[in-house]
């Protein structure tokens, strides 16, 4: 091979890790202003809504923020991802129909489970000046810094995680220093150990029945 084509070869060979690396950049940057943009909507829309309920008599809180999850956090919610966190161990004996089912079944157990986050925090001080968004290569966290009319400080630090086709999405809420997801999977764990995992999807359907 003569000098001539080593030159054309390398320049050809440069020319394309130039190009990746810019493709890469430019879509690291997309990927961040995505996730800051759902980042601050959701911190804004959960300040609106903690409003919203502090306005409202007791008897129509419940409903309203089941409303107000399903509304604004449910459409960016990574259910499938979530549904595997929540069975943990015991995905391993399960079909791809059986895990599929119970994704759809157990939504209306994660709207419960935010809405009395929401609940919890009705009528606190949101301040969205303090937001940090904490990015990997996969996973990313939020963390929105909450003062109640007691002045008790606390954060509520939204979970994302990457889907295939790049878009951040919401997989877990941590309250207080705890993890929604892990307290819900505690729960299910021991049930499924108690009852089996068919059993369990009866009662989420059932359930599901009765807030029809």
């Amino acid at each position: 091979m003569t000098n001539d084509w080593l030159k054309a070869l390398t320049f050809i060979v440069g020319l394309a890790m130039s190009l990746s690396i810019s493709a890469h950049s430019q879509q690291s940057v997309a990927s961040y202003a995505q996730l800051d943009t759902l980042a601050r909507d959701l911190s804004l829309q959960f300040m609106d809504a903690t409003q919203q309920l502090a306005a409202l008599p007791d008897v129509e809180r419940d409903q309203r923020a089941k409303q107000l999850v399903n509304a604004q956090l449910v459409p960016h919610l990574d259910l499938e991802f979530s549904s595997l966190k929540l069975l943990g161990k015991h995905v391993r004996g399960l079909d791809r129909q059986q895990t599929a089912e119970f994704t759809k079944l157990i939504e209306s157990q994660l709207v419960n489970m935010y809405a009395q986050v929401l609940i919890d925090y009705k009528g606190a001080d949101v301040a969205l000046k303090t937001l940090q968004t904490n990015q990997g290569r996969k996973f990313a966290e939020a963390a929105v810094e909450i003062e109640k009319a007691n002045s008790e400080r606390s954060q509520l630090i939204f979970k994302f995680k990457q889907d295939p086709q790049g878009q951040w999405r919401v997989y877990d809420v941590v309250s207080r220093q705890v993890s929604q997801l892990s307290v819900k999977r505690q729960s299910l764990v021991l049930k499924i150990s108690k009852i089996g995992f068919e059993q369990l999807n009866h009662e989420l359907r059932q359930s599901q029945r009765n807030e029809i």
